[in-house]
């Protein structure tokens, strides 16, 4: 008599009978995944593990397991009905009512701690911060304030948006769990066609006095955020001496506190490109067809480009979109005049088909994973390429990291990992020197093959700024209080900068400078975000429309 033998057992055996057949000389490009025995009902992968809630075959036991790299742990007396990412490293383990948080560098159950205290005690920390500013007046009650977090059910920062109500007129902006805010009401920096020309309106609500434009914020959605910025798209009202008109923008909100407006802190920075149709450009119409529906898309940064995932209604593919946020000289559309316009622009656009609804995942570094058909593909930022092989019948997928993924077929008693000894087999590659293109964006090695982290590097004469993860900065870099900006070479910009309509000045050294500047015998003023004033009195000293001292 033959026993029954596990769908794990099966796979090993058919895998072993299909090697017997296959040439020494032949070797797929993708690595076949470890397959273990195991019912999983959902799972979350995290850095060097997993962990999951279902049914162990050799235990005969069902419950939460929690493997870090090791063996399968059942975490006693836990059972989940759902698991959901909550932070840089925890698991919201949720039975029925009842919400626990696993950390996932140690596998312990935090005790008496869940998301939902955390977000209490964020609430009383806001109350108390934003009472003592004039712009909010007196927070009466942590009633007073809703708390959305964005990006919820991913690995990261956590942040909220916020809206406070009561005795004080109504405010939004957003908070992090320590309690740092950014006001997000004011700084609008959107740049609007007027018939002739592109002209900027640096806030909410306040008329452009020189063009007599006003834009108000109507409704605001945030769709993502990275490590430095908060991504939002912003219906608004844009109102001249005779005509109001929608548009539509998306905003790079940074989440570093700049200016103080009536004690309230504003972001540092803010740099809004349009979703439209307006101008001549495909890209930018693209862009305002996928941006015009975002229902149940995934939307990350990666390295400052967007990227929309989105399965289609029967789930059978799903698409990829990336958008970037550019400055473009583009004609109107009747093509008279030609402008410096901040867009959003579509770029690469690439489907691959799935097994279902839950065969996508999106990893920690907001990569897009697809399974079908016993593949694992990752998207590379241009197309979808073959990284794993597994059973073909498995149908869902989870992936913290290419070397920390889990697959599994619903209902069925095996599951797929990465082979630990496989991805640690030492392979001998040629020494890296110079600067290397890499898929995270550009990095340096030294001379001795040692990557480049976490500092300055002079090439030629010319800095760049190698930050902490080993990529080459761009835009704006904090460097220990100090801010500097970056060309898009990565190359350290000195001297006058007009970054989005503003002027700033960095000094020789590439630090922004802040108050009195004399360049070349002429005086200028630069406020505590750097940017140049223009149009007023500062210590009773007059500044023209050019930003200089009017003696």
């Amino acid at each position: 008599m033959i026993k029954r033998i596990s769908k794990a057992t099966s796979l090993l055996l058919a895998a072993a009978a299909v090697m017997t057949l296959v040439p020494a000389t032949s070797a797929s490009a993708a690595q076949i995944l470890e397959t273990k025995d195991g019912t999983i009902e959902s799972a979350i992968a995290f850095d060097g593990g997993y962990i999951y809630n279902g049914y162990k075959s050799d235990t005969d036991e069902t419950g939460v397991y929690y493997n870090a790299g090791d063996k399968d742990k059942l975490l006693e007396d836990l059972d989940g009905d759902t698991l959901t990412k909550y932070g840089k490293n925890y698991a919201s383990v949720t039975d029925g009512t009842d919400e626990y948080l696993v950390d996932l560098s140690t596998g312990k159950v935090l005790e008496d701690e869940t998301t939902e205290d955390r977000a209490d005690s964020l609430k009383s920390k806001l109350k108390s911060t934003l009472s003592k500013t004039d712009r909010y007046g007196k927070v009466e009650a942590t009633s007073d304030i809703t708390l959305d977090q964005i990006s919820e059910g991913t690995f990261g920062d956590v942040w909220y948006s916020y809206v406070t109500t009561g005795t004080s007129a109504t405010h939004s902006g957003y908070v992090n769990e320590a309690g740092k805010y950014i006001d997000t009401d004011v700084t609008a920096n959107i740049s609007v066609f007027n018939g002739t020309r592109m002209v900027k309106v640096e806030e909410f609500g306040k008329v452009n006095k020189d063009f007599n434009i006003t834009v108000d914020l109507v409704d605001a959605k945030t769709i993502a955020q990275d490590k430095d910025y908060i991504y939002r798209i912003v219906d608004v009202n844009v109102t001249n001496a005779t005509t109001t008109g929608a548009a539509t923008y998306l905003q790079k909100i940074s989440k570093a506190q700049g200016t103080e407006e009536d004690d309230a802190y504003l972001p540092s920075t803010v740099a809004s490109y349009e979703i439209t149709s307006a101008f001549d450009s495909g890209d930018a119409d693209d862009a305002a067809t996928t941006l015009a529906d975002i229902t149940n898309a995934d939307i990350r940064v990666i390295n400052g480009v967007v990227y929309v995932t989105k399965k289609n209604s029967d789930n059978t593919s799903v698409t990829v979109t990336t958008l970037k946020l550019k400055k473009d000289k583009v004609a109107v559309n009747d093509g008279t005049n030609k402008l410096d316009v901040y867009l959003v622009e579509q770029d690469v656009n690439e489907d691959q088909d799935i097994m279902g609804e839950n065969a996508v995942s999106i990893d920690v570094d907001g990569n897009t994973w697809a399974l079908n058909k016993g593949e694992i593909f990752k998207f590379d930022g241009t197309e979808f390429k073959v990284v794993y092989d597994c059973d073909r019948a498995m149908d869902t997928l989870e992936v913290y990291n290419a070397d920390s993924l889990i697959a599994w077929e619903a209902g069925e008693d095996a599951y797929a990992i990465v082979d630990k000894e496989a991805t640690e087999t030492p392979v001998e590659t040629p020494v890296k020197k110079g600067w290397v293109n890499t898929a995270s964006g550009w990095t340096y090695f030294t001379a001795d093959g040692s990557q480049t982290k976490g500092q300055w590097v002079n090439d030629g004469g010319v800095w760049y700024m190698i930050k902490a993860d080993g990529i080459m900065a761009t835009g704006w870099y904090n460097d220990n209080g100090t801010w500097y900006h970056l060309a898009g070479s990565g190359a350290m910009k000195t001297g006058w900068l007009n970054d989005n309509g503003t002027w700033y000045y960095l000094a020789g050294s590439g630090a922004m400078k802040t108050g009195w500047v004399n360049d070349n015998g002429t005086w200028y003023y630069l406020a505590g975000s750097g940017a140049m004033l223009s149009n007023t009195v500062v210590d009773g000293y007059k500044l023209g429309a050019s930003g200089a001292w009017v003696k």
